[in-house]
């Protein structure tokens, strides 16, 4: 009888074995290919010209083999055999949106890819990637040109990807071992060593983040120059702003800038032999009420002057603001988050962040920093600063798709205007991209990445929310058709074998491992 039960128990542990083998091996789907192929005239819209920020009623719009082809009065555009009629009365048409800072990985088509393109989001920047081996969860520079290989073929959904990042450039603690040692970048030398590993691996974007060194950073910035590579991603926490913009940073992120730079005692803080341990609930109280505005105001005007964009991810620092709220918590889109992100990690990371959001008096810091950070933003934007829209999605409760739709309303919140706001998706992320020739406004010529929508967005930001259609790639995708691919994200996103993937993809992922073990 033993020895039954031990056999019974070795044959269940192979199968469990073979199962779960196969559960993270097999593919799982693609998004299913959706929209209609062909030509389109979209009668008598109103075309937002997010240029001039300005709405301009009752145009034709002829889109042909995947461009606008002409934009005319109402009427003049005849209804040619194999044209598509839409009609377009009541409805506005704006230009497809871009994220410009997310966070691909390796599953990125099936569970991000249908989230972005079912919101409009057509163009996103994708701010991290890989060292010099492959990562089975980090999107890599191979991965993100298939999709657009894909995307070009019509073979493909995914949002095009302009630029190429390298991974977070950070001075050390990032790297694990076993890889060249000039990735750590705790040099000169190794920085530049880096910047040429970069160049020949066909990145243009070199991603800094916040513990590299001032020697490393100026010498990254200087060869990156010198080869026709951008600098772009997080302040180094020890180098100043005004240093930021004389090594020529083409972007900086988040909306923590000028928390820190205006704080009375920001150079003391730099000074510190590790400035990241000593951010503390009692300094995030001390940046709220320390803060000196006749610097912030130099700094602002500083960053206004320069030809360096800033991309303040509001919705990151909104999220320890309402960390704490039980709605806020229990998002219905939640539904299109993996289990494995949404249980394992932002949970745990709202915790911590309600846990930690009261000082001394009782105020929610939280809630001051990000009131502050909406502020410094709304100065910045008076004062001529660059803005562009970006969200950081995946982290703590940032829904890719749905946020860049979120973050639009933040910037308004913040003292953007609408159409300021709009412009900042749209035609100002492809002047920064470099690709305003094809992409951006509705002008003949342009891709015809378009945005059907049921209300006036420069009325209400928020009404780029009212898809009604789509048109990327060459197809139209009604609202049934943009539904469905919600659908399959959700599916997805509740699948316990695209979860197990997540899980099995994450514990072999060297780069992924050490975020944790830190």
């Amino acid at each position: 009888m033993l020895l039954r039960l031990i056999l019974f128990a070795a044959v269940l542990a192979v199968a469990l074995f073979a199962v779960l083998a196969a559960m993270v091996s097999w593919p799982l789907p693609e998004a299913p290919r959706l929209g209609v192929a062909g030509d389109f005239l979209i009668r008598g819209v109103t075309v937002v010209d997010v240029e001039a920020g300005r709405l301009e009623p009752g145009r034709d719009v002829l889109v042909r083999g995947g461009r606008i082809a002409a934009v005319e009065a109402s009427g003049s555009v005849e209804a040619q055999s194999g044209l598509q009629v839409i009609d377009g009365r009541g409805r506005f048409l704006i230009p497809g949106l871009w994220d410009m800072h997310t966070h691909s990985t390796t599953l990125s088509a099936q569970y991000q890819h249908p989230l972005f393109i079912a919101n409009g989001v057509t163009g996103v920047r994708d701010l991290w990637g890989c060292m010099s081996e492959p990562d089975p969860f980090f999107a890599c520079i191979d991965d993100r040109r298939r999709w657009n290989a894909a995307l070009a073929a019509g073979e493909g959904l995914t949002p095009r990807y302009v630029g190429q990042s390298s991974y977070q450039i950070n001075g050390g603690d990032e790297v694990p071992e076993g890889y060249p040692a000039f990735f750590r970048a705790r040099t000169a030398d190794e920085a530049r060593r880096l910047v040429d590993y970069y160049d020949q691996a066909g990145a243009d974007i070199l991603k800094v983040y916040s513990d590299l060194s001032p020697e490393a950073y100026v010498a990254l910035a200087a060869e990156a120059g010198r080869r026709g590579l951008r600098v772009e991603g997080h302040r180094p926490v020890r180098v100043s702003l005004e240093a930021m913009l004389d090594a020529g940073q083409r972007s900086v992120e988040h909306a923590r800038l000028f928390l820190l730079e205006c704080y009375a005692g920001a150079q003391a803080f730099r000074a510190l032999p590790d400035p990241l341990a000593a951010y503390t609930p009692d300094l995030r109280a001390r940046l709220v009420d320390g803060q000196d505005e006749a610097r912030c105001g130099r700094l602002i005007g500083r960053l206004a002057e320069s030809d360096t964009w800033w991309t303040p991810t509001l919705q990151t620092l909104r999220m320890g603001a309402l960390a704490a709220d039980p709605a806020f918590r229990s998002d219905p889109r939640l539904q299109y988050v993996p289990y494995v992100f949404s249980k394992l990690m932002w949970e745990p990371d709202a915790d911590r962040m309600a846990a930690s959001a009261t000082d001394a008096s009782g105020r929610n810091v939280h809630t001051a920093l990000y009131r502050l950070a909406l502020d410094h933003v709304g100065r910045a934007h008076a004062a001529g600063a660059r803005i562009l829209t970006g969200t950081d999605a995946f982290d703590t409760y940032v829904f890719p798709g749905f946020s860049t739709h979120d973050e639009l309303v933040e910037l308004v919140a913040a003292g953007l205007s609408p159409a300021d706001a709009l412009r900042s998706a749209t035609i100002d992320a492809a002047i920064f991209s470099g690709v305003e020739e094809a992409y951006g406004s509705i002008a003949p010529g342009k891709a015809a990445d378009l945005l059907l929508l049921g209300a006036d967005p420069l009325l209400d930001v928020g009404n780029t929310r009212q898809i009604d259609g789509l048109f990327f790639n060459g197809r139209y995708f009604d609202r049934p058709s943009l539904d469905r691919l919600l659908e399959f994200a959700a599916q997805q996103a509740g699948s316990v074998r695209a979860n197990l993937q997540i899980i099995w993809r994450a514990v072999r992922s060297p780069l992924l491992r050490l975020q944790f073990a830190d």
